[in-house]
């Protein structure tokens, strides 16, 4: 009698069956045009499309996997291994797609897919500061019922760890390139328990043993035969595995040039390719020995021509295979399904996480994350005191006289210049940093842009406002600056203000460029052009009156304007020998110099917080919009 599968709407992990039929995967690629030369819109003529053609990435290939089942995907680079999980996952970054990919006799769709699968990458994307328990738990609260309560969540975190065999290294730091942590292997189990925090069914992952040690290989697909034991199906890609991990597998399936060359139980692959007339000799590793069967080898064209003769009669004798083809039709007749209750179901998202709940523990995190980072908070403090010595040793102990007057708009004006520079290049090279792991959770739904912008936003202010205050104190009282608290105020809030939109800029050029050196060039050009329409290099009554436009968004113009007047209100300044006639006496008149009279501090601020408010909305629609893929 054959089996039925539902899957209950209330649990994720059920147990769920992939049927694979005669699936094709196609991309177009171009020809010897450049990518950006067939981006123009002068350059789509007939010849121009001519240039594209369709490259069959995955020809024709069918498999069946049940539940409690391991399929290990192999074959040379360029194979197709990571194509054929990406389809499954509905992670292909466009092509075209044909055949039949069913869960239970069902179609799979992107929503079924999400619910009830999880995708472990190649690449470990965790944050490095934080320590495992640290980095599952914030997961699991992103991502579990918020029904549950905070020691269910524990519970359940406590679960993972301990399936994973990880409880000895609970409370240690994940650690990366900056600092020390956990072992590859380790991390990569981390990895793995991000995803199955969600109890989930269906477990892809790609290359999972790459960059480890043999032990630690080994140990990895231990892990996933246990896994796949409690009921779930595992579906891995892999290159070429040691014995003892090739024997862990249930299924295989061997891929060359997209085309399969073996599929069925990883125990009789030896007979299957002996049948064959290709006998897999003694003390020889069976995957690596059919592997650079099912490969070509173009080393020479004699080589070429043999090998691709042999990967072509290897193609069409698993074609021609009746076994092979009898077994996928009787597995797929004997696992029919009711179809109404699983698609029913994909919709069941009542009772996970919000906005409001992914907004708290993104900030948390957040936070966290840069309260424990102590060398970027040392770096960070040492860098902003650096600057204030400087710009209070330069200006130090500033006079009343004339030529103290004048230094004053000196000392203001790299006030507003100084420091945002830095700052902006450490808030692009941190913006980019992030979308290591940022990209990905977006991608694995794990929270929503505006959750996250908000978050990184709001946590980041109270070191702002820290570095500021180190940034100007010092070089206030060192420039012997008026002894007045309201004056004092007043400009450290303009400083604060200033600093602010010099990264919220950053912030957008971060999000919208795909690069560091591009963000980083656009955003100190930007900030250049707002320096030399700011009021201090030249007369804002004289600049060109079609760049005036150029000076009203600087924020580095309001900055110094709301500063200059602040800092010469009611100060007088001696003449000592200048002719009178040519002595500026009065705070008011050294303001006229750079037609500042006029200026009012309460507009000034308001044009700062427009101009923190365009370019914060700016990098948000960036970050919203523009895939935040890493590309370094």
């Amino acid at each position: 009698m054959a089996s039925t599968y539902v899957i209950d709407p209330e649990t994720r992990h059920q147990s769920i069956n992939i049927n694979v039929t005669n699936l094709t995967y196609a991309v177009d690629e171009v020809g010897s045009l450049p990518n950006w030369k067939t981006k123009l819109p002068f350059n789509k003529s007939k010849a121009t499309e001519n240039e594209f053609k369709s490259k069959v990435i995955l020809n024709n290939v069918s498999f069946k996997v049940n539940s409690g089942q391991m399929l290990a995907i192999m074959g040379c680079s360029g194979s197709g291994k990571t194509s054929l999980l990406d389809v499954l996952a509905c992670r292909n970054m466009g092509g075209e797609v044909r055949g039949d990919i069913e869960l239970n006799g069902v179609k799979h769709t992107r929503g079924m897919i999400e619910t009830y699968s999880a995708y472990v990458r190649q690449d470990d994307r965790l944050l490095q500061h934080l320590t495992v328990k640290e980095t599952l738990m914030f997961v699991a609260q992103l991502k579990l019922p918020t029904r549950l309560s905070n020691r269910e969540m524990q519970n359940k975190v406590d679960g993972v760890i301990a399936e994973l065999g990880l409880s000895h290294v609970a409370n240690t730091r994940v650690g990366g390139v900056d600092i020390r942590g956990i072992s590859g292997g380790e991390r990569r189990r981390v990895s793995i328990g991000v995803q199955l925090l969600l109890d989930p069914s269906i477990l892809f992952l790609d290359e999972p043993t790459s960059g480890l040690d043999a032990f630690t290989a080994n140990h990895m697909v231990q892990t996933l035969a246990n896994l796949a034991s409690n009921k779930r199906t595992v579906l891995l890609s892999i290159h070429q595995p040691r014995t003892d991990i090739f024997e862990l597998f249930d299924l295989v399936l061997v891929l060359s040039a997209g085309k399969t060359v073996y599929f069925g139980e990883a125990k009789l692959m030896v007979d299957y390719f002996t049948t064959l007339g290709f006998p897999c000799p003694e003390l020889t590793n069976p995957s690596d020995f059919y592997l650079d069967l099912a490969t070509i080898d173009v080393t020479s064209v004699e080589t070429e021509k043999t090998t691709s003769e042999i990967l072509k009669n290897l193609v069409i004798a698993y074609e021609l295979d009746k076994t092979t083809k009898s077994e996928l039709a009787e597995l797929e007749h004997s696992h029919q399904t009711q179809v109404s209750t699983l698609a029913g179901s994909m919709d069941n998202n009542s009772g996970y996480p919000g906005f409001f709940r992914q907004f708290q523990v993104l900030f948390r995190r957040h936070f966290r994350n840069i309260v424990i980072d102590y060398w970027f908070l040392i770096v960070q403090i040492i860098q902003s005191l650096t600057m204030s010595t400087i710009l209070g040793s330069v200006f130090w102990n500033l006079s009343k006289d004339q030529l103290g007057m004048r230094d004053r708009f000196g000392l203001f004006f790299m006030t507003c210049v100084m420091y945002p520079y830095t700052v902006t290049l450490d808030v692009i090279g941190q913006s980019h940093r992030e979308r290591h792991y940022l990209y990905f959770e977006l991608q694995d739904k794990l929270y929503g842009h505006f959750a996250y912008n908000m978050a990184k936003v709001l946590a980041e202010i109270p070191f702002h406002v820290l570095f500021c205050t180190i940034y100007f104190t010092p070089a206030y009282f060192m420039a012997n600056l008026e002894k007045d608290a309201g004056v004092f105020f007043t400009m450290y809030g303009v400083v604060i203000l200033s600093v602010y939109a010099s990264k919220s800029a950053a912030s957008f050029a971060a999000n919208l460029l795909p690069n560091y050196q591009l963000s980083s060039v656009t955003s100190n050009t930007l900030l250049a052009i707002f320096a030399l329409s700011g009021g201090f290099f030249i007369n804002l009554e004289t600049l060109f009156s079609g760049l005036k436009w150029v000076s009203d968004i600087s924020s580095i113009r309001w900055a110094f304007e709301a500063i200059s007047v602040t800092g010469y209100q009611n100060l007088n300044f001696t003449c000592g020998e200048i002719d009178p006639k040519y002595c500026v006496r009065t705070g008011q008149e050294a303001l006229e110099m750079y037609s500042f009279e006029d200026g009012k501090v309460w507009l000034s601020v308001t044009a700062l917080s427009g101009i923190i408010l365009t370019f914060q909305i700016l990098a948000f629609v960036s970050l919203r919009f523009v895939p935040q893929k890493p590309y370094e």
